[in-house]
């Protein structure tokens, strides 16, 4: 029987993971941002991202581009890509994010 490690990531009361599995070689969190703001600066990453929306709606930022996400959406992206999320609706955006790392 295997005997699973367990974790607890932001926004995430528990995460099980096989202790076959380094838990750092995949993060998966949950983020919360209000109405206009972003969470952070546009910033990289070194491994495969994706943002899964949860709740509200938001827009990614890639460059001089937009993309609209909405609950029940998600987008992934390309390790190195320079990208920021902000929060383009009314409410609270809730989202998904799982970064792989190399």
């Amino acid at each position: 029987m295997n005997s699973f490690h367990e974790f607890q990531p932001k926004g995430v009361n528990r995460l099980l993971v096989d202790p076959a599995v380094d838990p750092d070689r995949l993060r998966i969190h949950i983020s919360e941002i209000e109405p206009g703001t972003r969470a952070h600066p546009p910033h990289t990453h070194e491994g495969v991202e994706a943002f899964y929306v949860l709740e509200g709606a938001g827009v990614l930022e890639i460059g001089e581009e937009r993309y609209p996400l909405r609950v029940n959406e998600g987008i992934v992206l390309h390790p190195g890509t320079l990208h920021g999320l902000v929060n383009s609706g009314t409410g609270r955006m809730r989202y998904m994010v799982i970064i792989t790392k190399p």
